[in-house]
């Protein structure tokens, strides 16, 4: 297996297993106001994971050297794999671990949109459309579209760190 998969593998693994924490814990369901502020953490992992796939890829090249434009395109191909795995749990998760995860998201949003003023009305039209965004098979659809988004915005910061150009031919 390339390392770009084996670390695409290593991020989907991780964001499966912080979303079964954090469904288990409560904190996608009854406490799910709070659980919002853990959602952080898979973005603390997608860095670090990125960094280290990066970091393989520029280790595991003759001479140990990366150019930018390999790096961010290592890590955007982290990403993409990452996100097309997780799009398969992220269907599963909703669809079968969590399918009530849209009712606790509703109830939160509906206290936030009542203290912004919207009408029954408005909040019924607008509930309607919540509901079928995030559906599984939406969720499902859009994750690798924002997984791989994510991946590129981290990967041009972490490619430019991590960039090592090969040494200056010596005139002979």
């Amino acid at each position: 297996m390339s390392t770009k998969f084996i670390y695409a593998l290593t991020l989907t693994i991780c964001g499966a297993v912080l979303n079964l924490l954090l469904f288990f814990t409560g904190f996608q369901t009854e406490k799910l106001a709070q659980g919002q502020y853990f959602q952080w953490l898979g973005m603390v992992l997608m860095i670090v994971i990125l960094w280290l796939g990066i970091k393989a890829v520029r280790e595991e090249s003759e001479g140990k050297y990366l150019s930018y434009g390999k790096g961010v395109g290592s890590g955007v191909l982290i990403s993409l794999y990452s996100g097309l795995m997780s799009s398969v749990y992220t269907y599963i998760h909703f669809k079968f671990v969590n399918p009530n995860f849209v009712d606790y998201q509703l109830e939160l949003i509906r206290t936030k949109w009542a203290a912004a003023g919207m009408s029954d009305a408005q909040m019924e039209r607008a509930e309607g459309f919540t509901r079928m965004m995030m559906g599984p098979g939406v969720q499902a659809c859009l994750a690798p579209i924002f997984v791989t988004i994510f991946g590129l915005i981290i990967s041009l910061i972490i490619a430019a760190i991590l960039k090592r150009p090969p040494p200056p031919e010596s005139a002979a």
